[in-house]
This record gives C-alpha cells, sequence and structure tokens, in this order.
C-alpha cells in the first residue's frame, strides 16, 4: 500500500472529526443558553416554567431526528456518503445562525416560538441525518481492529462540539454578567455557527466517498429500498435501539442537563457551572480513545457491560455529591461522570454501526440511534427538571440514567457479531508487477 493510501483513513478520521465538531457544536449550544431562551420565547413569569418550556423545545426536536434519519440515511445508503454530509452540514449552520437573530416574543408574540421551534426542528433533521453518514464514512475507511479506536475519535470530536458550546456559553455568561448575557449575549453562540459552518463545510467538500460504498456502488449492490432492508436484521436493529437509549440519556443527561443542574437546582451558580462543564468534557474526551482501543482488542460488550454497571451503581451517590460536597468536590464528582460517559460513549457508535452491512449501513444505524435519541435523549433534560420538580428530590435525576443503565446492559448482551467488510476485488498479478 502506498503512504498516501495509508494516510487516507487518517485523513477520513480527522476530516469526518472536525466537521462533526462543528456540527454538534451548533446542536448543542442551545442547550447551555435554555434559561435565557425561555425567558425570551416562553415568558410565562415562573422560571422553572420558562426553563421546562424550553428544554421542552430541546426535547421536541429530537423527534424530528428520526424523520431526518428516515429520509437521508437511505439516500445515503444509494447515493453515497459525502453528499449527505455535505447538506446536513449547510443546513444545521444556517438554522443555527437563524436562532441567534430571531425576534423574541415581546417583538413579534407568538411567533417568536413558533420560529424557534421550526428552526430547531430542522436542525434536528439535519442531525438525524448526520449520524448514520458520519459513522458509516469512517467505519467503510477503516480496517476491522482499528474500528473502535477510528470511531472514538468522532465521538471524541463529538464532545468536543459540546464543550465547545458549553465554553461559549457559561464562559459568556461569567463574562458579560446575567443582565447582559439575558438581554443579548445569548444570541452569541448561536451567531458563532456562520463562519464554524463554512470551514466545515470546505473540509467536507474535499472528501472522497467511503471505500466500501465505492465497491457496492460499482459492483450494483446498492439497494432500492434500505429502510425496507433494515427489518431483515432484527436482532442488530433491537440492539441498536437499546444501546442507543443509554448513550442518549447519558449523553445529553451528563453533557447538557448537569449544567443547568450545578447552576440553578444545586444554586452555585454559572461560574461553578462552567468549571463544571469543563470537567466533565476534559474527563470524557480523556478515556475515549484508550476504551475504543481497548475495545478492538477485547470486544465490544465488555466494555458496555462495564459502563452500563458503573452508571447503576454510582449516579445516585455522584449526583449527591454534586448537590452537597464542597465545590472541589462537587466539580469532581462532574469529572467521575465525564469518566464513565467517556468510557460508554467511546464504543457506542462502533457498536450500533458495524452490526449492520454496508448497503443498509447508514439507514440502520441512523433509525436504531435517532430512535433512541428522540425517546430518550431529547427528553433526558427535560425528565430530569420534571422528576425534580414531581418528587421534591434533587436527585431523581439519578433514577432516569440507573434505568437506562438497565436498558443498555440488555442490548450489550443481545449484541451480534460485526458484518463482514465489503473488500474490492484483488488486482491482477501482472497489473501488480507493472506497479
Amino acid at each position: 500500500m502506498s503512504v498516501s493510501g495509508r494516510a487516507a483513513p487518517v485523513r477520513a478520521v480527522v476530516a469526518s472529526a472536525i466537521g462533526n465538531a462543528i456540527e454538534w457544536y451548533d446542536f448543542a449550544v442551545y442547550g447551555f443558553v435554555a434559561v435565557y431562551i425561555g425567558a425570551h420565547f416562553f415568558p410565562t413569569g415562573d422560571p422553572a416554567t420558562q426553563l421546562l418550556a424550553s428544554f421542552g423545545v430541546f426535547g421536541l426536536t429530537f423527534f424530528v431526528r428520526p424523520l431526518g434519519g428516515l429520509v437521508l440515511g437511505p439516500i445515503a445508503d444509494r447515493i453515497g456518503r459525502k453528499r449527505v454530509l455535505v447538506f446536513v452540514l449547510t443546513l444545521m449552520a444556517v438554522c443555527t445562525t437563524l436562532i441567534g437573530l430571531l425576534p423574541t416574543y415581546a417583538t413579534i408574540g407568538v411567533g417568536a416560538p413558533v420560529l424557534l421551534v421550526l428552526l430547531r426542528s430542522l436542525q434536528g433533521f439535519s442531525a438525524g441525518g448526520e449520524y448514520g453518514s458520519v459513522t458509516s464514512y469512517v467505519l467503510e475507511h477503516t480496517g476491522p481492529g482499528r474500528r473502535g479506536y477510528a470511531m472514538s475519535w468522532l465521538m471524541f470530536a463529538c464532545v468536543v462540539g459540546f464543550v465547545a458550546g458549553a465554553v461559549v456559553a457559561t464562559g459568556l455568561g461569567a463574562l458579560l454578567g446575567t443582565e447582559a448575557m439575558t438581554e443579548w449575549g445569548w444570541r452569541i453562540p448561536f451567531l458563532l455557527a456562520g463562519p464554524l459552518g463554512m470551514i466545515g463545510l470546505y473540509i467536507r467538500l474535499r472528501l472522497e466517498e467511503s471505500p466500501e460504498f465505492a465497491v457496492i456502488a460499482e459492483r450494483a449492490e446498492t439497494v432500492r429500498a434500505p429502510l425496507r432492508e433494515v427489518f431483515r436484521f432484527p436482532r442488530s436493529l433491537v440492539a441498536a435501539l437499546l444501546i442507543g437509549a443509554f448513550h442518549s440519556a447519558a449523553f445529553y443527561t451528563v453533557m447538557t442537563f448537569m449544567s443547568s443542574f450545578v447552576s440553578g437546582t444545586a444554586g452555585r451558580g454559572p461560574t461553578v457551572a462552567f468549571w463544571a462543564s469543563l470537567a466533565v468534557g476534559a474527563a470524557t474526551m480523556l478515556v475515549m480513545p484508550f476504551v475504543g482501543g481497548l475495545s478492538d482488542r477485547i470486544g465490544r460488550r465488555p466494555v458496555l457491560i462495564a459502563s452500563a454497571l458503573a452508571f447503576a451503581v454510582l449516579s445516585a451517590p455522584l449526583l449527591i455529591a454534586v448537590r452537597d460536597a464542597p465545590t472541589p468536590l462537587a466539580v469532581a464528582a462532574q469529572a467521575v461522570f465525564g469518566l464513565m460517559l467517556g468510557a460508554l460513549i467511546s464504543t457506542t457508535l462502533v457498536s450500533i454501526t458495524e452490526i449492520f452491512p454496508t448497503r443498509v449501513r447508514s439507514t440502520a444505524a441512523a433509525v436504531g440511534y435517532n430512535v433512541s435519541a428522540a425517546v430518550f435523549g431529547g427528553t433526558a433534560p427535560f425528565i430530569a427538571i420534571l422528576l425534580v420538580n414531581l418528587t421534591g428530590t434533587v436527585i431523581a435525576p439519578a433514577y432516569y440514567l440507573i434505568a437506562t443503565a438497565l436498558v443498555g446492559l440488555v442490548g450489550a448482551l443481545l449484541l451480534p457479531a460485526p458484518a463482514p467488510a465489503v473488500v474490492a476485488p484483488a488486482e491482477p498479478v501482472e497489473t501488480r508487477a507493472e506497479r
């Protein structure tokens, strides 16, 4: 293999990861300014109700993600991954920028929340198409013995996007103060999506199609109805749904809800929330490449089982520490949440994606993950706040994490073997000799 041939998978992973980080910054930043959005778009007079409404929109748009997967996943399986990756990033960047320009309820009345819901729904559509396409693209550039490690970098980039959103939003809150942030500062994180989107679009336009898809396209082995074909793999689909549920609930509880929990419910303020978000992000990213590589050696199932047991046992005591412990220990507890999350998500993407054959991979991964994300991920902050309000117990979100960890444990036990990789036919001997 030539040097350029060896470098191709590295280029594919790096380019995909950069675009993925930008995509998920755009999507995630809403969650970190939800408290300000609630005041401007849902002015009920009750801060708790405003925040609940704002996170309700956060959760509602997740129900559009399966639609994005249903539409864009089959397109990626029919015409290729690259075109879909370019489209979804463009759509996400445009919608995010427009949210930063929206007039508020005080200016146009009920039209403001309607436009907000519309733009967030289009973001959800974009995110639904991103998942199956980018995971399939990276997987198909990587050999079977390195998939866990390579895919962990894709999730690493996703966390970079979330952390960037947290740093920008909470950092602005600490710098500008609550009054300025509430009045106009909340728009800045959204407006950054424009230049970031141009960078990501430039990178994605330079990508080449995945080699496995190129092979099946050349052989005319793509299928006209990938979604219908997916249901020929029921065990794989059920495992993807269950593992995706655990992944989504853990990710959005730890990465999105906990920032508001630290600042508001635990009463520690935006500065502590800022440092806690940094601790979570750093700890999550620290372990991902190592655990992803470990899963290449010992298998995906042991890592998934260990992650499920860790969340089931430690979620409640860690949440109590975040609420009651001195600030340094509370931030450390957040970091432990990050370590557990990093170990989990280092392996979930590759586990869900590699169990489906190339001809339906983008569709199956998009549907399996996005349905779970809609039910368990987007609703996670909403359910967490609702549980606190209904029970009066601030550690109630831990019960949600425990329940979804047990769901993920079942998914890990059902996980089938990976689908065989598509390999191009060997070149004739005389062709190789001529080279």
